[in-house]
């Protein structure tokens, strides 16, 4: 009795909670209207609100409180950062990146990486940026803080005239959870982004589910999903690989995978999101897992890199299993 809550007590020092957000929208519960958004026959639909940080703020990832349990077998989220034109609607992307819907999530709090750290000045008006595939449950609190809304009518932004109380997250860091911590950083494709590498399942024993995915890679490319187990594995820059490029991992099962060339958010799994990679990681009902650690990573080809070894990495990825 006394090794097991020995054992109970490591684990739970191993599996530290979420970092907190440095910035926040009524995400102190988990009550929303419960209504769903459209199904428009032109694409997704994009919806923006705003919000003005008290603070400077350098943002590399996001959560929105969403889920979608009506499309089958098909979707993707994104989240974006956007700043403010003349007309006080959103002007310029600056940063942002995509999730996959599934059914298995139920509604809960989703979100992804940034392909780019997104500097926001204290006082400045910015607006958060959601685009789903429809049927969607809205991310909104009954009684809420409202912030101006925004939708897309498929040329323009058109202030709501009925605002929301939106419910999201903004993280000046890489997306972890319970049992999720990220190891260093991506390196930038030829295109300019910084690929990104998370998971919005919990490494829970039992979960047949649970999936690792990245995204902002080069679209229609081949790669792999690097995994190890060595807790203590140490960084290095890959020799051969573009600036900036570290092997997170050390490498004890190589699978190939490739990322997605769907044109938007309605794409389908098979196909993927533009740049989205996905590996499936089941996890056995087998008690005795608990506590097992992996180190995971993405690696995916990127010829016009120019470098010897083509292939740009996003960062680590290392769960323990609970």
């Amino acid at each position: 009795m006394i090794l097991r809550l020995s054992i109970v007590a490591a684990l739970s020092t191993l599996l530290s909670a979420q970092t907190p957000p440095c910035i926040s929208f009524n995400d102190a519960n988990t009550s929303t209207t419960g209504s769903l958004t459209a199904y428009g026959f032109a694409g997704p639909n994009a919806y923006a609100w705003q919000f003005t940080p008290a603070q400077p703020l350098v943002l590399q990832s996001a959560q929105v409180y969403t889920g979608n349990t009506f499309l089958t077998g098909s979707g993707f989220m994104t989240l974006e950062i956007w700043d403010t034109n003349f007309i006080f609607t959103p002007g310029q992307r600056l940063g942002g990146g995509t999730f996959r819907s599934e059914i298995s999530l139920g509604v809960d709090w989703h979100g992804a990486n940034f392909d780019t750290p997104v500097v926001c000045n204290a006082g400045q008006t910015y607006w958060l940026v959601w685009r789903e595939p429809g049927f969607s449950e809205t991310p909104e609190e009954p009684g809420g803080v409202q912030a101006t809304t925004c939708s897309w009518n498929g040329s323009s932004w058109q202030t709501q005239a009925t605002s929301w109380a939106p419910k999201w997250r903004g993280f000046c860091g890489l997306l972890d959870a319970q049992g999720v911590t990220p190891i260093g950083l991506g390196c930038g494709t030829s295109q300019g982004a910084l690929p990104g590498m998370f998971t919005n399942h919990a490494p829970t024993i039992g979960d047949t589910d649970f999936t690792l995915e990245a995204c902002n890679f080069p679209a229609g490319s081949i790669g792999a999903c690097v995994l190890g187990t060595d807790p203590s594995w140490v960084s290095f820059l890959i020799p051969g690989g573009p600036v900036g490029c570290e092997l997170h991992t050390d490498l004890a099962y190589v699978p190939v995978v490739t990322t997605g060339t769907g044109a938007n958010e309605r794409a389908q799994h098979s196909t993927g999101y533009a740049g989205h990679v996905v590996f499936p990681f089941p996890i056995p009902n087998v008690p005795a897992l608990a506590g097992a650690i992996f180190n995971s990573q993405f690696a995916i080809l990127d010829l016009p890199s120019g470098a010897p070894l083509p292939f740009v990495v996003s960062n680590g990825l290392r769960f323990t299993l609970f």
